[in-house]
């Protein structure tokens, strides 16, 4: 069984987690300065995220939208999780299906640098959530 129960749940923890890591004026700069369109695609819960990174702020958008991505990720939630944990070799993953690409992931991987404070947030906002159990995957 998924770690979250329902799309919801995973949707609040990530606008949450964006709002937290653009508050920090250097990350909300480096990540304007990308002008990347990014989709999330996730199963298990089923589920989008988009992150529009193409105007003055960092947009973050649940669900389907009628927007096109720069690049996308596919990945179940679980997957997604662990990644936020800063639990998960990101490159491994691309590179044994866990994570499916399309597009400019290249580009999107150097913004991986500026959002390592989110490995410190994510965490927080799982224990605020009352998600504690989240925390503790391998």
């Amino acid at each position: 069984m998924a770690l979250f129960e329902n799309i919801e749940t995973f949707y609040e923890c990530i606008q949450e987690l964006f709002k937290r890591l653009t508050e920090d004026p250097k990350i909300k700069k480096k990540a304007l300065n990308s002008k990347l369109i990014v989709n999330f695609v996730y199963r298990n819960p089923d589920g989008e995220v988009w992150i529009d990174c193409t105007g003055d702020e960092v947009v973050v958008l649940p669900g389907k939208q009628d927007m096109t991505a720069d690049a996308t990720l596919k990945m179940e939630t679980d997957v997604a999780n662990k990644f936020w944990l800063g639990k998960l070799n990101l490159i491994k993953s691309l590179t044994s299906g866990e994570i499916e690409s399309k597009g400019s992931v290249p580009k999107m991987l150097k913004l991986l640098p500026v959002i390592k404070p989110a490995f410190k947030i994510y965490p927080q906002i799982l224990k605020e959530k009352g998600l504690e159990r989240m925390i503790q995957v391998e």
